[in-house]
C-alpha cells in the first residue's frame, strides 16, 4: 500500500467504509465490484485524494488490495476499519458455536485471518481447529486445514464455509468443499453467518 500521512489514510477508509456498508460489500459480485473501483477512482474524496500520493493507475489497486480486504476483516471486529464500519459479523464465538456445536468456545489468543482461524476447545475437554470465510475463501481454509493435518494426524479439523443466508450452497460448489476436507479427515459445515447492524460501538472480543 502507498504510504500516506495517517490522518489522511484514516479518512479515506472511513470513506470507504461509508461506501461498503451501504453497498452490502461481502455480497457483492466480482463484475459490481469492478464497476464500484473505478467509480471510487473517479470519486474526489477518494480517488482525488490519493491521486496526490500516487499515480493515477495505482488508485484502483491501492483500494481493492487495501481498503477492499480490509472491510472483511472489519466485518469480524479486527483491523483498522473495524470501528469505522456500522455492520458486524456475529464473531469468532457465533461461528465456532454454529460449526462445532453447543458448549464449544474459540481460544482468543489463537484468533487469525486470512482466513478467519482459530482454536476452540470443546465441552468434554477436546480441542479443535476450525477455519471459516465464503466460498472464494475455500483454497486458503483448505491449505491451513492442511497445516494442521501435518503436525498432528488426531486434531480435530472443521472447514465452515459460510453463506449469508439459509440458502444452501450451490451443490457443485457443497461438493467440492466436501471432498477436499474428506481427503483432510476434516469435517465440512455450511454456516449461515449474517452480517448485521452494530448494536454498539467499538471493537468486538470473541
Amino acid at each position: 500500500m502507498a504510504v500516506l500521512p495517517e490522518p489522511i489514510r484514516l479518512e479515506i477508509f472511513a470513506e470507504l467504509a461509508r461506501h461498503f456498508d451501504a453497498a452490502r460489500w461481502e455480497e457483492v459480485s466480482p463484475p459490481a465490484a469492478t464497476e464500484m473501483y473505478d467509480r471510487f477512482a473517479k470519486d474526489p474524496k477518494i480517488g482525488g485524494r490519493l491521486a496526490q500520493f500516487m499515480p493515477t493507475e495505482k488508485i484502483r489497486p491501492w483500494i481493492k488490495d487495501g481498503p477492499a480486504k480490509q472491510y472483511r476483516r472489519a466485518l469480524e471486529g479486527l483491523g483498522p476499519m473495524a470501528q469505522m464500519t456500522s455492520r458486524e459479523y456475529p464473531g469468532p464465538r457465533s461461528v465456532v458455536r454454529l460449526a462445532l456445536g453447543a458448549g464449544w468456545t474459540p481460544r482468543a489468543e489463537t484468533l487469525d485471518v486470512k482466513p478467519m482461524r482459530c482454536f476452540a476447545d470443546g465441552p468434554d475437554g477436546e480441542a479443535a481447529f476450525v477455519t471459516w470465510g465464503p466460498m472464494n475463501s475455500l483454497q486458503g481454509m483448505v491449505w491451513h486445514a492442511c497445516l494442521r493435518r501435518a503436525e498432528s494426524e488426531s486434531q480435530l479439523i472443521t472447514i465452515a464455509v459460510t453463506k449469508p443466508n439459509t440458502a444452501p450452497l450451490p451443490d457443485d460448489d457443497w461438493q467440492l468443499a466436501v471432498s477436499l476436507a474428506s481427503i483432510l479427515r476434516a469435517r465440512c459445515e455450511q454456516v449461515t453467518y449474517a452480517v448485521s447492524r452494530k448494536a454498539t460501538t467499538g471493537l468486538r472480543t470473541v
